[in-house]
Parts: C-alpha cells; structure tokens; sequence
C-alpha cells in the first residue's frame, strides 16, 4: 500500500502551511489549489497542483485523485486546510487502511467533545439518517472531510454530485458497490476562525444535498440491489438482465418472496388509496423484500376487484362491531352514520389486509416450493 494525504485549498493561506507540515510527518502530501484568488505558496517537501479557476471540492478531489494514481499511490487520506483535523490522527486512517485496503475508511467526530455548533450537529444527524435510509449502515458522522479513499474505487465509482454533496453521494455508492465502510474516532476542533474560513454555505449546500438525498432514496427504493452496484461502478447492463434482476432482487428464498406476495396484498387492501404502490415499494424496501412482487401484489385493488374489496371491507368492519351483517335498506343518512360506515370501512380493511395477506402468503411459498423442486 501507498498512501498520500490529499488537501484541497481554497483561499487558506493562513494555515494551508501548518496542516501539510503536520500531515508531511506522516506520508508525502498533495495539495490541490482551487483557483485560490490570494496567493497560495508551496510548501517545502509537497507536491502542489494549481486549478485555473475554482470549481468546487469536487472538482478538486478529482484533480487530486488523478494526480495521485499518476504518482504511483494506491490510497489517498484526505484533509482539510482550515487545520479542523489534527494530523496525529493519520496512523489511525493507515493502519485501518493497511487492514483493509478495499475499504473506504471515515473518520467521526465526537460533535459534543468539540463544541461543534448546533447547526453542524442538527446536519449531521440529519444526513446520517438518510445515509441510514439508503444503505443500511449505521454511521455517526456522515459530513467528515477526513477520510482514506482507495484510488481504484475513487476512480472507477461514477459520481455526478459536485460541491459537498460528492462525498456524500461517494459515500451511498461506494456501500451500494458493497465496499466496506471502516469508521474511525477522530479528533476535531470548531475554532471561531475556522467556522468563519469554512466555505460551506448553510443553505445552498444544504439544499443541494437534500435534493442529491432525494435522488438517492427514490434510487434505493425502486432500484434492485444489483443494478445499483453496476450502475455505481459506470457498468452497462442489459434492459433484459436488469428487468430480470428487477424481479429477482431478495427472491431466491421461497418464504421472502413470498412475504413479498403477502406484503403487496396487504398495502393494495389497506384504506390508503392512491399510495398502495408508494406504501408497497417502500415496505419492501426497508424489510428488503422483492420490490417488483410487492409491486405486482399490491395491484389487487385494479377497478374489477374494487368494488368487491370495498363492500367485503365494510362488511366485515361493521360485523365485528355490530356482530350482525350490515343493513343497506333505504333509511336516512345522517353524518354519524357516515362516520361510522366510514370507520367501519377502514378496521374492516385492515382486517380483511391480514387475511388476505396471510392467504396469499401461504399460497405463494407453496407454489414457490412446488416451482423449486423440479
């Protein structure tokens, strides 16, 4: 393995000098200069690559990343110039790597310890939720700038995001691709120069990011697993193996699929009209069940059955509260008849979801062992 510490500058001359001498004790330094518009000078023992104009952190890390792999480095750590990551937490970020070089290693950052600001502690939980949502992975700090990234996965991911939201967009695609994500405790501090000298911009990037999470969860969620994985890592793949692996993603089991069967017959009978389909795909989702079954199932409410469902609902809604079959005789209708039809209507749906559902359940894993054997 080796490894180099990427810095990405934008106007900090200040203190651009004293991060890279402190991380050039521990590995070789790279410093990318965004299109700085004050002078940024070299630093003795570092490599510095000037940008014509500012583009962005994205922009940079990429420069970074390609001029790294051109200088023979296998793994890149970095940085960033404001001096808000103390360098003695290097060894951390190296010895993680050499233990797993295929991983993406991050560094979290204690937010109480360091009296980070209310605004960046609310952000962080709020990316990290999301972060959560889209893979699965449970991670304290999702906004570190501190990290050790493999140069053959930075180079190979397909990431469209630029700005801050690159590192989160990194971060969801590098899990999708199934690379390992190694967290490791860093120290961090939040001094009042630095806040000032951050060029994060409160609101721009945070929407930004939000729309890039938006992006990203409407992928995970109606995307299979597989497709997500090729698609981050820039592979083609074929309509017809991409509609195959939409109909098998978490179905080589007979009992997830057919859960899968029994969760869309639910979501289609449930009193939630016009968002079975949304309320389906996202279930699936989260108890990582075949999205397209569910799909499929939850269609049980198309117009001929309708009218059918609706009427066994009702009736079996005021059954169980009136324990006698429901009287349509001609008669006044006030408005608490309606709200109790209308209650009725809705237990007797949620009832007659789980009855169906478990039917259909059981219905499907027995073809589906009946379909395995042969």
């Amino acid at each position: 393995m080796k490894c180099c510490v990427l810095i990405p500058c934008y106007n900090h001359a200040a203190t651009l000098g004293a991060v890279a001498a402190a991380a050039r004790a521990h590995a070789p330094v790279l410093i990318v200069d965004d299109g700085s518009t004050v002078p940024i000078p070299e630093v003795e023992g570092c490599t510095l690559l000037r940008l014509p104009r500012n583009q962005g952190k994205a922009a940079a890390l990429r420069a970074g990343f390609r001029r790294a792999a051109e200088l023979g480095y296998t793994h890149v750590i970095t940085m960033d110039a404001d001096g808000q990551h103390d360098a003695a937490d290097l060894p951390r970020f190296l010895a993680a790597a050499r233990e797993q070089p295929g991983a993406l290693v991050l560094g979290v950052r204690d937010f109480v310890a360091a009296g980070a600001p209310a605004g960046r502690r609310r952000s962080n939980a709020v990316s990290s939720f999301w972060f959560r949502v889209e893979t699965g992975v449970r991670l304290g700090d999702t906004q570190c700038g501190f990290r050790c990234y493999p140069l053959a996965l930075a180079l190979e991911l397909k990431v469209r995001s630029g700005g801050y939201a690159y590192e989160l967009e990194f971060m969801v695609r590098a899990s999708w691709a199934g690379t390992p994500v190694v967290p490791v405790p860093i120290r961090s501090t939040y001094e009042p120069d630095q806040i000032r000298n951050s060029h994060f911009r409160p609101i721009r990037d945070l929407l930004h990011i939000t729309l890039i999470n938006a992006r990203l969860v409407l992928q995970c969620v109606f995307v299979p697993r597989h497709l997500r994985a090729a698609w981050s890592r820039g592979q083609k793949v074929p309509w017809r193996q991409a509609l195959k692996d939409f109909f098998t993603d978490h179905a080589d089991d007979p009992g997830r699929m057919a859960l899968a069967v029994g969760l869309g017959l639910f979501c289609g009978i449930a009193p939630i009209w016009g968002y079975q389909m949304v309320a389906a795909a996202t279930l699936a989702h989260l108890f990582r069940l075949n999205k397209a079954i569910a799909l499929v199932a939850s269609n049980i409410s198309i117009p001929p059955f309708m009218p059918i469902i609706l009427f066994t609902a009702l009736a079996l809604g005021h059954w169980l509260f009136r324990g006698q079959w429901i009287d349509f005789s001609p008669g006044e209708m006030t408005r608490d008849r309606a709200l109790e039809y209308l209650w009725q209507w809705v237990v007797g749906s949620l009832v007659l979801g789980v009855l169906v559902a478990i039917a259909g359940t059981l219905a499907a894993y027995g073809l589906a062992r009946m379909a395995r054997k042969p």
